[in-house]
């Protein structure tokens, strides 16, 4: 074997030379002392392939390891594995690795670290089920302790992007919460350190032992360290689980710890302890049962002297203070684009690696959400699937041109996007979910006040759209795009299908978009989509609401309708014999006035963002001076049947 032909293998994978390195695999010319050899950096050919995310080139050399029956655990000059530096790499690149029939997951570098040290360290991506089960399946040993003690979950902690999942994810196959590095340092002290209360209370959850002494040069517990970083709060939640811990251990009943733990029945918990809640606990051994009733029955006496409301009480804060799956292709040219785009002053692309994902919130069409942190703030972070139409990539410039430009307190605020290497887009993130799903819950008393403000604010959000310049139309509006924060505060959101009502934007208005139901008779006919189609919608969204409030209990629209089953069917009744949902016998004549105004089968009869608002007002104004009359219209129904 010569040089020149180790040369030349490295010099067309270095190259990104495809073409070179297939026509060397086809001539045959590769044997396994070149897929071993380094470039001057020690790297060999595979190595450099991943590092630089060529995901063909590697499959030719994947290829090629088989075919000469090439050892593919052969560590670098580093003393790294193919494995070890696909832990780093892109996603697609490290399952390919992980499918390699003879690849060792559990081969260890100089440090000892293996290559699921490294991935719970360094991986990036919130799509970890994939690669992760892939190590499971290939029983990887999730304890392993590297030359310093520490197990991929010590690692997991200091991932900046996806550590909850991670931390998640071990814990549910069987890492050891308690195994501690050669500090004396269990994952629990290096939460602590970080000052993380989420990941404090997942392990916590996992059974962490909160009496491990550790620490480099003060050996304490995990409380003492986060009491003497003046971080009362993660001190008094871990005092919370030792409490516990203790109590149940006098009790002879710590068995049942985890039991406890999972359904955070604490010591100021334990006077609601009944047989019901142990059957939620999954406590079914009848003496164990029978003791645990025992030792709480006198907690059980304090609690009934406590007033304890049947549903959350929902608290609103006024404030009206006005401020406010693949990588896709040609990044540099959407980031110009991206600038280009008219009616926006503030571009804000984020890098990736400032976001951390912690917890997956859902997914649909276009992609997943994920909760996140963004600048030490928390985030929802909308992942879209992958974008090789121009078609696609429009849509989702339309999409952030609209969010780039409105800045309101009533609109969900929009931080940036990401553009590789895959497209997110990162927006504040509402704790309580949509109004339809509030609205949904039967948690919440939702009366008068509430229904005045919720619609009130959903109003001034489109308002605030329709009065933007250009005028943007929303075309989407339901009860799901409008969000719930912490506060209570509606926030709305999703523009997917917003358009600025500019000349450019006619075609695209006079088609039929939007959840039929909430959609006016106007889209059916073909005409032009307008700012009145908004109020049909908010037309729609007060009846859920007035609905909700009267008869406690939520009711789709046309839900009554049982031979409409589907939403064209819907749109086609509303458009051609105008069917509107039934309003509620004891709704105030005022309110149902306002609600059938804003659906009027003619738009131009509907009033405007800012009439109906002032008529809100109006109205919210009627019922305070007549608060006893309007309670009496609230007639609640039974729930609905499962």
């Amino acid at each position: 074997m010569s040089n020149k032909q180790d040369n030349e293998l490295i010099l067309a994978v270095t190259a990104n030379d495809y073409e070179k390195v297939k026509k060397l695999k086809d001539k045959k010319k590769v044997k396994s002392a070149h897929l071993l050899s380094f470039d001057q950096m020690g790297h060999t050919p595979i190595s450099i392939a991943l590092k630089n995310n060529q995901e063909n080139i590697l499959e030719i050399l994947l290829d090629l390891y088989k075919q000469t029956k090439t050892d593919i655990n052969t560590k670098d000059r580093s003393g790294y594995s193919v494995l070890h530096v696909a832990a780093g790499a892109d996603e697609r690149l490290l399952v390919r690795v992980l499918q390699f029939e003879t690849i060792n997951v559990d081969v260890q570098n100089e440090d000892r670290n293996t290559p699921l040290h490294y991935f719970c360290q360094k991986y990036r991506s919130p799509n970890i089920q994939e690669p992760f089960q892939l190590f499971m399946k290939k029983n990887v040993d999730i304890n392993a302790q590297n030359k310093n003690g520490e197990t991929p979950l010590h690692k997991a902690i200091f991932n900046n992007s996806v550590r909850l999942m991670l931390v998640d994810m071990l814990l549910k196959n069987g890492a050891n919460v308690n195994i501690v590095n050669s500090n004396q340092e269990s994952p629990l002290h290096y939460a602590v350190h970080l000052g993380r209360e989420d990941l404090v209370s997942v392990l916590l959850k996992a059974g962490a032992n909160v009496d491990i002494i550790g620490g480099f040069k003060d050996k304490i517990t995990p409380y003492d360290l986060a009491m003497s970083k003046g971080n009362k709060e993660m001190a008094s939640r871990i005092k919370k689980y030792k409490d516990l811990f203790i109590w149940l251990q006098e009790n002879g009943i710590e068995a049942y710890k985890d039991n406890f733990v999972k359904e955070e029945m604490f010591m100021d918990e334990l006077g609601e302890i009944n047989e019901k809640i142990l059957d939620k606990m999954g406590i079914t051994a009848t003496g164990n049962r029978l003791r645990i009733l025992k030792v709480t029955a006198p907690y059980r006496e304090q609690f009934k002297n406590k007033t304890m409301p049947k549903k959350e009480s929902i608290i609103f804060q006024d404030d009206d203070d006005d401020s406010s799956t693949t990588s896709t292709p040609d990044i540099n040219g959407l980031r110009d684009s991206l600038h280009a785009l008219k009616h926006v002053s503030d571009i804000v692309i984020i890098k990736n690696d400032d976001l951390e994902y912690t917890e997956k919130l859902g997914a649909g069409s276009s992609g997943k959400v994920y909760k996140g942190l963004y600048n030490g703030k928390e985030v929802a972070i909308k992942v879209l699937k992958s974008m090789t139409e121009a078609k696609e990539i429009e849509e989702f410039k339309k999409e952030f041109q609209i969010m780039s430009a409105i800045r309101s307190k009533y609109v969900v605020h929009f931080y940036g996007a990401v553009l590789e290497p895959k497209l997110c887009m990162v927006m504040e993130n509402c704790s309580r979910g949509s109004l339809y799903h509030v609205m949904n819950s039967d948690k919440y008393d939702i009366g008068w006040d509430k229904t005045f403000r919720f619609a009130i604010e959903m109003v001034k959000g489109i308002e605030c759209l329709h009065k933007w310049e250009p005028p943007i139309f929303h075309r989407d509006l339901k009860s799901l795009n409008l969000l719930v924060n912490e506060k209570w505060e509606i926030k709305v959101c999703d523009f997917g299908l917003s358009r600025f009502n500019t000349g450019s934007n006619l075609q695209t208005l006079v088609q039929m978009r939007g959840t039929f139901a909430y959609c006016g008779p106007e889209v059916y006919h073909g005409q032009q989509f307008s700012a009145k189609s908004d109020v049909y919608s908010i037309a729609m969204i007060l009846w859920e609401l007035v609905t909700r409030c009267i008869n406690a209990r939520y009711e789709r629209p046309f839900s009554e309708f049982k031979n409409l089953q589907h939403d064209f069917q819907i749109i086609i009744q509303t458009a051609k014999k105008n069917l509107r949902p039934t309003i509620p016998p004891t709704c105030p004549p005022s309110l149902v006035e306002l609600i059938k105004t804003c659906w009027d089968h003619e738009p131009d009869k509907r009033p405007n963002c800012s009439e109906t608002l002032k008529r809100l007002y109006e109205i919210e104004a009627e019922y305070k001076a007549n608060a006893s009359l309007w309670d009496k219209a609230i007639v609640p129904l039974p729930p609905h049947s499962e």
